[in-house]
């Protein structure tokens, strides 16, 4: 379930907190080891290890957190966008949602992302106020929330 770039992201955060190099080779091995978990799992196991551990965790002990917090059922139980939103968080270091980008939003949403609502550039809101555009945007956003 895990990918090898995924297995990477998850242990370069690992090894700088632990002043480790990490190669090719060091993901191939924890990759082969891991892979069937999950990518939520296995990053919440790597930051348990981080406040638990003095070391650098080996695929045992991050197997051995994933059984004792039972993450892998953690995270099959929530809902794929929210578990892709985490991802995005861990990924890039993100403290809140607020810091996600539209790029980002279209990859935790896919298909179902709609995006922010376009005012329609005609001759009537070219010459409209920066204030007459808000309260027109603000009016097309609650109108998309209705039929949402």
């Amino acid at each position: 379930m895990v990918s090898k770039k995924e297995m990477l992201v998850i242990l370069n955060k690992v090894a700088a907190v632990f002043g480790k190099e990490i190669d090719e080779k060091l993901v191939s091995v924890y990759h082969l080891a891991l892979k069937q978990y999950s990518r939520m799992a296995l990053a919440d196991a790597a930051m348990l290890c981080v406040q638990e551990n003095s070391f650098m965790p080996r695929p045992k002990d991050l197997v051995e957190k994933i059984d004792k917090y039972d993450l892998e059922r953690k995270w099959q139980v929530v809902e794929p966008s929210t578990e892709r939103t985490y991802w995005v968080l861990f990924r890039e270091e993100y403290e809140t949602t607020d810091d996600i980008n539209e790029i980002e939003c279209k990859e935790i949403f896919a298909d179902e992302y709609v995006g922010a609502p376009k005012l329609k550039k005609t001759s009537e809101t070219n010459n409209m106020s920066d204030e007459e555009r808000l309260i027109q945007f603000r009016k097309l956003y609650k109108e998309q929330k209705q039929y949402v």
